[in-house]
């Protein structure tokens, strides 16, 4: 293994039980092992953040286990980069592949990186994988 961006949809999967939830907790055993580094752009964490109150709001978790959750999320081991240097090239990502210019982001700093970027997003994957191949499904990327 090597260096990995990952995207909001995996890290979300780090502290909230969905499918995949076990392929993504393997990223973070993989890197820690390999001693290789997990990089995430900064709005991640709102984004996971936002995950774990539409949770809440549906009342599937309770605030105290909402808490818990921010917690966990605040202490993943990642490195953390600026979502603002990338604007310009996640735009032209964004306006390609039509795209939201939040994912375009995650493919953008992957690919500024030179580092495979891994998501759990189909529809993303599906739209960017045959030009940037180094964008790959976390169900994927855990089977090879």
């Amino acid at each position: 293994m090597s260096d990995l961006v990952v995207d909001s949809s995996v890290v979300a999967k780090w502290i909230l039980p969905e499918s995949d939830s076990a392929a993504a907790q393997q990223l973070v055993v993989q890197a820690a092992s390999a001693g290789d580094r997990l990089i995430v752009l900064d709005l991640a964490f709102p984004e996971a953040a936002n995950a774990i109150w539409k949770r809440f709001r549906q009342k599937l978790i309770t605030l105290d286990e909402s808490r818990e959750l921010l917690d966990a999320l605040a202490h993943v081991p990642v490195m953390v980069e600026p979502a603002a240097a990338l604007l310009a090239p996640a735009f032209e990502i964004a306006a390609r592949y039509d795209r939201t210019v939040y994912d375009a982001l995650f493919v953008a700093l992957a690919q500024q990186l030179g580092v495979k970027g891994v998501t759990a997003d189909e529809p993303l994957c599906h739209a960017v994988h045959s030009d940037i191949p180094q964008i790959v499904l976390l169900r994927d990327y855990a089977h090879s």
